[in-house]
C-alpha cells in the first residue's frame, strides 16, 4: 500500500510542475509549409513595424502575424523575407514588411496586387499556405544604421539577404559579442567605438559570413544612412 499511495504522491508532483511550467513552444522548421489564410491591405508600402522604406509601390509583399514574424524567439526574425505562397488561383512569391499583429499562426495580410494573383478579391479571406523561399535578389548585403547611432549606442539593419538573418555579431577584444535583435529589425548594440565592425551575420538555416562594416559615428547626431556590405549568404 506505502508504494502504491508514493507512485499516486509523485503523479501528482509531476501533474503540478507540467502545469506551473508548461512546455516551451514549438516552432516549425524554417522550410516547413504553412497553412492559415490570407486577407489584405493597402499598407506595408512606408512606415511598416520593421522599417524597410523604402519599397518599390509596384512590389507585392506582406504582413506577417507574429508567432512567424518572432520565429524561434527571434524578435523580426521573418522581417526582410520572401515567402511563396499558394492559394485558390495559384501561388506567388511576397516580401515581408510589416506586422500583421492581429494575425493568428500562419496568417498574412497581403498587399491587394499580390491577393489578386491568388484569390478572388470579393472573397476578402481566403485559405493558404505558404513558405520561406530564397529571395529572388541579386548582389551583396546593405545595412541600414538607424538615426541616433554613434560609437556609444548604434541599431543596425541587414537588407538585401537571401535568407532571414536571424543573428549578428561584433568582434571586440578578439571576441564575438552577440547584438540583440529588436522588434524594429535592427541589431542593438552599445559601446561599440569608431572602428570598422569586423561583424558576423547568421541565416535562419545557421550558415554564418563575414564582413565589415565602415566605423560608426562619433556622435549621435546624423541622420539614418545606408552602407553597402561586402558578402551574401551562400545559395
Amino acid at each position: 500500500m506505502k508504494k502504491k499511495h508514493g507512485a499516486v504522491k509523485f503523479g501528482i508532483i509531476c501533474l503540478a510542475m507540467f502545469v506551473l511550467y508548461p512546455a516551451v513552444q514549438a516552432f516549425a522548421a524554417w522550410n516547413d509549409v504553412r497553412t492559415s489564410y490570407a486577407t489584405y491591405t493597402g499598407s506595408g508600402y512606408s512606415g511598416g513595424a520593421v522599417l524597410l522604406d523604402p519599397i518599390n509601390p509596384n512590389m507585392e509583399i506582406t504582413a506577417l502575424n507574429p508567432t512567424d514574424m518572432n520565429y524561434n524567439g527571434v524578435k523580426a526574425a521573418l522581417a526582410g523575407a520572401y515567402l511563396e505562397v499558394t492559394g485558390p488561383k495559384g501561388k506567388t512569391v511576397v516580401y515581408v514588411t510589416d506586422l500583421y499583429p492581429e494575425g493568428a499562426p500562419g496568417a498574412l495580410d497581403l498587399s491587394p496586387n499580390a491577393f489578386a494573383k491568388i484569390g478572388e478579391m470579393s472573397a476578402g479571406k481566403i485559405n493558404i499556405s505558404w513558405k520561406v523561399v530564397k529571395a529572388p535578389i541579386t548582389g551583396n548585403f546593405s545595412y541600414r544604421v538607424k538615426e541616433g547611432s554613434s560609437q556609444w549606442w548604434a541599431a543596425i539593419q541587414v537588407r538585401n539577404h537571401f535568407y532571414p538573418v536571424m543573428k549578428m555579431e561584433y568582434k571586440k577584444a578578439g571576441a564575438w559579442i552577440n547584438l540583440e535583435k529588436m522588434d524594429y529589425n535592427h541589431f542593438l548594440g552599445t559601446n561599440m567605438g569608431t572602428s570598422p565592425l569586423q561583424v558576423r551575420i547568421t541565416d535562419i538555416r545557421g550558415q554564418a559570413v563575414l564582413d565589415t562594416i565602415p566605423a560608426l559615428p562619433a556622435n549621435g547626431t546624423s541622420g539614418a544612412y545606408i552602407v553597402p556590405g561586402n558578402v551574401q549568404f551562400p545559395s
